[in-house]
């Protein structure tokens, strides 16, 4: 069979990404400062929600993580409903981004529903994110997440990308440039017989908007 422009360019790509990957071995990243205190970051909670004692994560734990940082406190409405927000952080992105949350539900043993790509509107501004369902018995647990990667949003499921979109990352890469990876998960449990629920959504739109920008700007590249 006659190979076309799409199969070359893909072989192309496996190549540059297998010297890529040599390279990263072999040269040492300069030092990139210290890492970000995801926790500060996570303690600043929009009016109107309460932090749940207990439910922030034991920093002498985070080496078992294969991320660089890890942080997650659970928030309360004064209607009783929660939201869960975890953030994780790497200083290289390449090898130890934020996973896609959809196959970690499925290996920790949820039924997952088909993943998808939706916008939400912060502050006038579109927050594209992914969003699924993961069912644990009769328990719910919806979900968004988005990742930025060196700066740059990031909410596409990896086989959405296309090789236009994945060549971007190679020119930095091959320089020893590797981006940090910044995961953002949302997420609120419901029993699998009520209705859909806004919880988690209602709770990052809020988050987000009593952020600096500075500090939103982080957390979604935008």
């Amino acid at each position: 069979m006659r190979p076309t422009k799409y199969s070359i360019l893909a072989i192309l790509f496996s190549l540059i990404l297998i010297s890529s990957e040599i390279l990263v071995q072999i040269r040492q990243n300069p030092d990139k400062g210290p890492a970000p205190d995801l926790q500060s970051i996570i303690n600043q909670h929009p009016q109107d929600w309460l932090a749940i004692p207990g439910t922030t994560v034991d920093p002498s734990t985070q080496n078992n993580t294969p991320y660089d940082v890890v942080a997650t406190q659970i928030y309360k409405r004064a209607d009783g409903k929660a939201a869960s927000i975890v953030m994780t952080w790497s200083y290289d992105g390449f090898h130890r981004a934020g996973h896609a949350q959809e196959v970690c539900y499925n290996s920790q043993g949820f039924t997952v529903s088909t993943p998808k790509n939706i916008s939400l509107m912060v502050g006038g501004q579109k927050l594209d994110v992914v969003t699924f369902e993961g069912r644990y018995g009769e328990m719910i647990e919806e979900v968004i997440y988005w990742r930025v990667t060196g700066g740059i949003h990031d909410s596409a499921l990896q086989e959405n990308l296309s090789i236009t979109q994945r060549f971007k990352e190679v020119p930095r890469i091959l320089i020893g440039d590797i981006p940090s990876n910044l995961m953002v998960r949302v997420s609120t449990w419901r029993p699998a017989t009520e209705p859909p629920s806004t919880v988690h959504i209602d709770y990052i739109k809020s988050y987000l908007q009593s952020q600096t920008p500075k500090t939103r700007h982080f957390l979604t590249g935008l």
